[in-house]
């Protein structure tokens, strides 16, 4: 399908585009008829005791393909990838893997998701210093990253793209900052991975992490952990799992000696599954193998002009009535995810209410503020159009008349 074209029979696969305007994805994302389907196909299988198809995980050929999808939409090897539950687990993960030591240091923003910031604090017991990137009117400054970044900071998080403010980030420019003083760039894609096209190998970053039911539009209960080839053998996960070791036998339950010591003193695989927690149900991996499909048949590149130009849109339909954008203006900096204010807290608040109770067609937004910066949120994606960005217009247009 062509996303600009087909735009309605695209969204006939969104059920609930027909009862409202949703503008929420970077909170959660309306449900694809594709993955909810692939999900039902699952447990229909399972009822008729079809165990060979539809069962764990790694028993699980479609659940499996789900990793080849992932890595089609990131280009990457399918070796750097592993599933995730959520993004939070996934920042723990690689917080276990480094060998922290007194006088290190982490740097992060104060428009970093809560997960991205919060993670690193208990590392302050070990004498590991937080180091803090204040934004500059909803946009952090590269060379104000670059200020933070010394010869001890073992990780730069970020979050591509804020989920406050829309602005996105130029992870290569990150990276190239970050690695010349040996850090390890930890990149929380969450709100704009499905959204823009996140190309790992020409990022040049060293770990990305994204869930699956924001801008992906799939099931909740997924996501990817990306990892630099040449990076997987330096590190030896605390957290192990018995499934991903290289063993000669592959899976023993079935030999007369199988042994629960023999059989499992081998080594973790030389891939990203020695990171894999396990914590991914085989019903939701058949779901996002389908919402990941549905990505890449569309085309990333096809995906990212249609938002960033309805994201366009919506910011000359806002400065029309007045308000202040909080996204930047220019496509390279910003895509669907688009944050303004009125001005007063009050009417934000108003304006976000007045669009929830709009009846008889409600407008699915969010409230966010942080870093001293935020307001109403749109998340505008694919499946969006000028009309739905014209009916939210309405509305606040409607609540900004009632306070002139």
């Amino acid at each position: 399908m062509d996303v600009d074209r087909d735009v309605d029979k695209i969204r006939e696969d969104f059920p609930l585009l027909k009862h409202v305007t949703f503008l929420d994805c970077a909170n959660i994302s309306t449900p694809n008829r594709r993955w909810l389907e692939a999900i039902m196909e699952f447990w229909r299988l399972r009822l008729a005791g079809r165990d060979d198809i539809a069962n764990h995980p790694f028993l699980s050929e479609k659940a499996m393909h789900a990793k080849k999808e992932a890595a089609k939409l990131i280009n990457a090897k399918e070796e750097e990838i592993c599933y995730i539950y959520r993004v939070v687990t996934a920042l723990n993960l690689v917080k276990m893997l480094i060998d922290w030591r007194r006088g290190d240091n982490v740097v992060f923003t104060d428009l970093a998701y809560p997960s991205s910031s919060h993670t690193w604090f208990n590392l302050r017991k070990l004498g590991v210093e937080m180091r803090r990137v204040r934004n500059v009117d909803g946009i952090i400054r590269l060379e104000d990253l670059e200020k933070a970044i010394d010869d001890r900071t073992r990780i730069v998080c970020i979050n591509q793209t804020a989920w406050t403010t829309g602005f996105t980030y130029d992870v290569r420019a990150v990276c190239e900052v970050a690695h010349e003083h040996g850090a390890l760039v930890v990149d929380d894609a969450f709100q704009s991975l499905g959204a823009v096209v996140c190309d790992v190998e020409e990022m040049d970053v060293d770990i990305l992490v994204s869930g699956s039911y924001k801008w992906q539009c799939g099931p909740e209960g997924a996501g990817i952990f990306y990892i630099k080839e040449e990076l997987i053998e330096e590190f030896d996960p605390f957290y192990s799992n018995y499934l991903n070791i290289e063993t000669p036998r592959g899976i023993r339950f079935w030999f007369p000696d199988h042994d629960n010591v023999k059989d499992y003193e081998y080594p973790p695989v030389r891939t990203a599954d020695r990171f894999d927690m396990g914590m991914c149900t085989g019903d939701i991996l058949w779901g996002w193998d389908e919402a990941l499909r549905y990505l890449n048949e569309l085309g990333p590149e096809a995906i990212e002009r249609r938002v960033k130009r309805l994201g366009g849109y919506c910011i000359e339909r806002l400065k029309e009535l007045g308000c202040k954008v909080n996204t930047p203006e220019e496509p390279e900096m910003r895509h669907g995810l688009i944050s303004y204010t009125t001005g007063r807290y009050s009417v934000d608040k108003e304006s976000f209410e007045a669009m929830r109770s709009n009846m008889p067609r409600p407008i699915v937004a969010s409230l966010r503020y942080q870093g001293g910066v935020g307001g109403v949120r749109f998340s505008i994606h694919f499946y969006n159009t000028e009309e739905d960005i014209d009916h939210a217009i309405e509305v606040q247009r409607r609540v900004l008349k009632r306070h002139s």
